[in-house]
């Protein structure tokens, strides 16, 4: 079996007043058919950039704000294959406040405003009950601590 390739990534937590987390519909296509998984808004580290600024970053390119950001909160490992190499994913969670009613997405690449679909705020709850794919499985967890 191939080793895995290392891909580290910062990822913002992001919470409303009502203690609502901001998801990011993504489906990412493999063998013809989509991966559809919701996840918090971020992405990889570039070479010389901290966590903190990559989840900084990440969260002004794909939702075109800026928030001030703490942590790290959460740290999460998960392996899966990216056309067909095997990674090793850390991703490195960071928490916001985002009073965006509405939010929208605004994917800087080609490849990002194909996979990026939708941003949705979600309940713990609403978290906890649904039967879609959700990054990290503990996320609601997480939340609970935060808020």
């Amino acid at each position: 079996m191939a080793v895995p390739v290392p891909r580290r990534s910062s990822r913002a937590i992001l919470l409303d007043a009502n203690g609502r987390v901001l998801l990011i519909r993504f489906a990412i296509v493999r063998k013809g058919e989509a991966f559809v998984f919701w996840a918090a808004p971020g992405g990889s580290v570039e070479a010389g950039e901290t966590d903190l600024d990559a989840a900084r970053r990440e969260v002004k390119e794909e939702l075109a704000v800026n928030v001030a950001l703490t942590g790290p909160v959460h740290t999460s490992v998960n392996r899966f294959l990216h056309k067909n190499v095997p990674v090793e994913n850390i991703d490195v969670f960071f928490v916001g406040r985002l009073d965006v009613a509405d939010p929208k997405l605004h994917a800087a690449s080609d490849e990002e405003r194909a996979a990026m679909q939708l941003a949705k705020w979600w309940s713990c709850d609403e978290v906890d009950q649904t039967t879609e794919t959700i990054f990290p499985p503990d996320l609601s967890t997480v939340i609970r601590r935060l808020i």
